[in-house]
């Protein structure tokens, strides 16, 4: 009997989700199956539904801020029980013994396989036949090491974005060695932006939350914010020139002025960027003259994870979540694009 998993795939790049039955991966020794009870709605989704980035591989389920509770294991599995409740984030494998999996950076492995818009592959890093598919759906399967117990102290609910918009914000701080001393800029209050907040406050850093318009200044504060920056406010450029260690970027837009943001950063400083806007970056090389360094940071690795959901547990950071049916994924998915959301969607099964 052919094995069949369900979920709620896109088919092109315009029409709305529709169910979707799929065969899985064959269950391996080091696998584990997870039943899925949440899946948070991530800005990744959206882009990859619409092949904003590259050419999805269609029909695709989204999804890769997956809760839920372990349905099997294979036979080498020794970390995990049946029933544990666990997350799984933007990826499903690596292979473990590769220069970069060995120095924590597992999303950058020749052999990786993200959660979904990618096929499965064999020891060699040739692809099957099997396409990776996400957590808008009753089941996922994954390797063993890129499923992660979720610390009591957080609702399933809430461990959702965690797992990409919390890892994707958490690791370049903690890679940066953010503390006390540290005066960080947060650029975009969205759903990146408010965890990145809570993170840099938590970590006890000087934090300047940057946006385009003053609306969000109190939420800003709530969150954790020393200081609010309007872009658009002449006094507060002026007052934050060259005031920052480090910017933290979550904006996907084409329109930013990539040089208001290089001129907020002190000599010597960082411009991280989380979010992926579509059109190539405009910067003057003038920007660059003060040692002022540009780098990108793509998710985090498995001991990231650990990290960050230990930290998270610890230091109450809570990503401020929607919950809407997973049936009702398509007026999620709606939400999250017309800007509704506050701060991030989280379907429920």
């Amino acid at each position: 009997m052919v094995e069949e998993f369900h979920g709620y795939a896109a088919f092109d790049k315009k029409s709305v989700l529709k169910y979707y039955s799929y065969t899985p991966k064959p269950l391996g020794d080091e696998d584990i199956e997870v039943e899925i009870t949440h899946c948070g709605i991530c800005g990744s989704d959206l882009h990859t539904m619409r092949s904003d980035w590259r050419p999805t591989l269609y029909p695709a389920i989204l999804g890769h801020e997956i809760v839920g509770n372990v349905l099997e294991i294979g036979s080498k599995v020794v970390d995990f029980k049946i029933g544990n409740r666990v997350g799984i984030g933007c990826q499903v494998y690596s292979c473990g013994n590769c220069d970069e999996c060995n120095s924590g950076y597992e999303q950058l492995c020749a052999k990786k396989v993200f959660t979904y818009n990618d096929m499965w592959k064999d020891a060699e890093g040739v692809p099957t036949e099997y396409q990776a598919q996400g957590g808008y759906a009753d089941k996922i399967r994954a390797h063993s090491s890129f499923v992660f117990h979720i610390p009591t102290e957080i609702s399933s609910a809430e461990a959702c974005p965690l797992l990409c918009a919390g890892l994707s914000t958490f690791a370049p701080l903690k890679r940066h060695n953010v503390g006390p001393k540290s005066k960080v800029g947060i650029a975009g209050i969205g759903g990146l932006g408010h965890l990145a907040i809570q993170w840099a406050a938590k970590m006890k850093a000087e934090v300047t939350a940057i946006s385009h318009s003053s609306q969000k200044r109190d939420e800003a504060i709530k969150l954790g914010a020393t200081h609010f920056l309007d872009i658009l406010d002449p006094n507060d450029v002026e007052k934050f020139t060259h005031s920052q260690d480090i910017i933290l970027s979550t904006s996907c837009s084409s329109n930013t002025d990539w040089s208001k943001y290089m001129n907020f950063i002190k000599n010597h400083g960082t411009l991280i960027l989380i979010g992926l806007p579509e059109a190539p970056l405009q910067i003057p090389v003038f920007a660059f003259m003060r040692f002022v360094k540009v780098e990108g940071s793509l998710t985090g690795g498995r001991q990231d994870i650990k990290d960050m959901l230990t930290f998270a547990a610890k230091h109450n950071v809570r990503p401020w979540i929607q919950i809407v049916p997973m049936k009702d994924v398509n007026e999620g998915i709606k939400s999250v694009l017309n800007g509704e959301a506050r701060y991030r969607v989280v379907l429920e099964n």
